[in-house]
């Protein structure tokens, strides 16, 4: 057996470059920005790098962002409101920011990881697409680490978490971008 084989893989993706990660004097929902012609090609980038990849599940925040990132990986995902960022909540009207503190945001990753780990067993593949500050609590829960640590989590990169049920948890690859190469002359990655 495969080492991988003894783990649910946890692949912790963060949507592509949008509209609120650039300055712009256009106009658009700062709460929910879509994605930029930049972010819809890295988007293009990761449902590239994941095409090999026959079966996982595939979760989703309900971000615009995330969502369109998540669709160039598959169409069959499960959207969780769980997965939103840091501070921002759905209404009934669209979404909002509110003051979430690091404790209720911990809690809420802890929630989704335990999720995940309840409803997939080993050798699974897990996708979530969520948000860069998320993320990093997701991180934080997956690898059952304190709140000191801090993840640099950059547009359209890819960590991956090894969970398992008789393991510890071992943290694979951390903010990868190496899917993110020139296309067309366009550079897809840049700090």
């Amino acid at each position: 057996m495969r080492n991988d084989e003894m783990y649910l893989q946890l692949y912790l993706i963060r949507h592509g470059e949008s509209m609120g990660n650039i300055e712009t004097d256009e106009p658009f929902d700062k709460t929910n920005p879509p994605l930029t012609p930049h972010g819809k090609a890295q988007a293009k980038a990761l449902g590239e790098r994941f095409s090999d990849l026959s079966k996982f599940t595939l979760y989703s925040s309900p971000l615009d962002r995330a969502m369109e990132t998540a669709s160039a990986i598959s169409c069959n995902m499960v959207i969780d409101d769980d997965l939103l960022e840091r501070g921002v909540r759905k209404t009934e009207s669209g979404f909002e920011n509110f003051e979430e503190s690091d404790e209720e945001c911990k809690i809420r990753a802890k929630r989704v990881i335990e999720r995940i780990k309840s409803k997939h067993i080993n050798h699974e593949n897990v996708i979530v697409v969520a948000h860069g500050m998320y993320i990093q609590f997701l991180l934080k829960a997956a690898l059952e680490i304190d709140d000191s640590m801090r993840f640099s989590v950059y547009n359209a990169s890819v960590s991956k978490v090894n969970l398992s049920f008789d393991y510890p948890p071992k943290l694979a690859l951390q903010n990868d971008v190496s899917h993110l190469k020139e296309t067309d002359g366009e550079k897809l990655f840049w700090m």
